[in-house]
């Protein structure tokens, strides 16, 4: 399997000019946007010229432009084939001794990534979409459902009315009734645009509610019709889990909205503590021994 795109970047940054550097890692940063442009598209969106653009393709060992999106759309195509998905993890940790120091690299790399490429914009509107809200639903499709239920939980425990939901088929019509005006809508898709997420999508609009979405591949497929798009970077090309991104980002965005409502956010887990104490019967925490 040839390196991904952002490893041939690690290895080859340091002989690349400032420009073709900064071209490099924001083709890295945002495989979605490179496949859908030109040269000259990338450029100006960028802020540079296209033959910048070439000349980094070709430093990062393609033989052009072309060659760097055609492999870019493969890796995005094959990432969808959950066996070659697997099948691409397993060929980068079979050669290691050490499996785990990959699997932990990788994650790493891929954090450092997703804190050079969020869109600080579109996070700080989420966070005070969150706190505007009156009602917060998350929402996740098989391993992605585990993310929304722990974002549901965190921010429950600091006082915001939220609901979490993974079903799908007819049984998400009942789920979806509830939605009101002025609800947030927070959609887990890492990977693929199920047809129960373009549904959530456009019954949200149809009531008024707004929607964010972290996903790793559907950005430019749902921005027009969301409120906000938390791109996370590429997970499937590594021995990262494509739902690491995202479970930091849940993690993220409930300090941010318990930093920005403190008094609610600590009063809230107070009250989780003394019931806790009243289900079991006895205080939970730890007493001191008294002191001779």
């Amino acid at each position: 399997m040839d390196p991904p795109l952002h490893e041939r970047v690690a290895a080859l940054a340091d002989r690349m000019s400032a420009s073709e550097r900064t071209v490099a890692q924001y083709m890295a940063d945002h495989p979605e946007i490179v496949v859908s442009c030109s040269a000259i598209q990338l450029a100006a969106q960028i802020g540079t010229s296209d033959a910048t653009v070439v000349r980094a393709a070709k430093a990062l060992g393609y033989q052009g432009f072309r060659e760097l999106k055609r492999s870019m759309i493969d890796v995005l195509t094959r990432q969808r084939d959950l066996a070659a998905t697997m099948d691409d993890r397993l060929a980068r940790v079979s050669t290691e001794d050490n499996q785990i120091a990959r699997v932990l690299d990788d994650s790493m790399a891929l954090l450092g990534q997703l804190r050079r490429g969020l869109d600080i914009d579109a996070w700080e509107r989420t966070v005070d979409a969150v706190i505007g809200a009156p009602s917060v639903l998350t929402y996740g499709i098989g391993p992605a459902e585990s993310l929304a239920d722990y974002l549901r939980l965190s921010l429950q425990r600091i006082g915001v009315h939220a609901r979490g939901s993974g079903l799908t088929g007819v049984r998400l019509a009942d789920e979806l009734l509830t939605l009101r005006p002025g609800e947030l809508v927070i959609v887990f898709a890492p990977i693929r645009q199920f047809r129960e997420i373009s549904v959530i999508v456009d019954h949200a609009n149809a009531v008024g509610a707004r929607v964010v979405v972290i996903t790793e591949s559907l950005g430019m497929a749902l921005a027009s019709k969301v409120y906000a798009v938390l791109s996370t970077p590429q997970s499937t090309t590594t021995a990262a889990s494509e739902l690491t991104a995202g479970l930091v980002l849940a993690h993220a965005l409930t300090l941010s909205v318990a930093s920005a409502t403190h008094d609610t956010a600590v009063d809230a887990l107070g009250l989780v503590n003394a019931l806790r104490a009243s289900v079991v019967g006895a205080e939970l925490d730890v007493t001191p021994l008294p002191t001779e």
